[in-house]
């Protein structure tokens, strides 16, 4: 059985900054951004957006009413959370509007917790192959001002729906797993930004 992405939908806020404004500010060359981080813009979300709003957003977009009385799990990968307890996923399952008998949860791990959730996505639907699966990778990354992170900072959701024999791409077993515990990327609660 095929089981991988059917829909994919995106989200991001309405304001941008021209990375070359950034490096006039900054007093450096703009190919820094423009080359070395092959990027033109940064997405800077407003106090009024969090991962919870970009998420909902971005599976709005995709999601029809029989899909959300057929998601039996949604899943919400991201490293910039609103809360130490109560998952981004329950709340998102609330403002979509997806039918109650479906468990909701977080993956926490930076750039991995989407992926995580594609992976238990794709479990579940090899149990019980009539499921759908909506899986969220949603951030606000946001780092201190001229940090060498600076740059590199952003907004922005991305809402699959996983289900068996999809439409766009399949998932396959082809992947290797490793864990190391390197302090190069980390937040600890009593920081508002992460250490690089």
């Amino acid at each position: 059985m095929n089981i991988g992405i059917d829909k994919i939908g995106f989200a991001a806020p309405d304001y941008v900054l021209d990375l070359a404004d950034l490096a006039q500010a900054r007093n450096v060359d703009p190919n820094k951004f423009k080359i070395g981080l092959l990027q033109s813009e940064m997405a800077v979300a407003p106090v009024t957006q969090d991962i919870i709003s970009l998420g909902t957003k971005a599976a709005e977009a995709i999601l029809t009413e029989e899909d959300k009385q057929t998601i039996d799990m949604v899943i919400v990968g991201t490293e910039s959370s609103v809360d130490q307890s109560k998952a981004a996923a329950v709340t998102i399952h609330g403002l979509l509007g997806i039918q109650p008998f479906a468990r909701s949860i977080d993956m926490k791990e930076a750039c991995y917790g989407a992926t995580a959730g594609l992976s238990l996505a794709k479990s579940h639907i090899s149990q019980f192959p009539e499921s759908k699966v909506l899986v969220i990778a949603s951030d606000i990354a946001k780092y201190g001002v001229a940090s060498g992170g600076e740059p590199t900072q952003g907004a922005g959701a991305v809402a699959m729906l996983v289900t068996a024999n999809p439409r766009i791409l399949v998932l396959n077993n082809d992947n290797v797993c490793q864990t190391r515990d390197i302090y190069d990327f980390w937040r600890p609660n009593y920081d508002k930004f992460p250490r690089v």
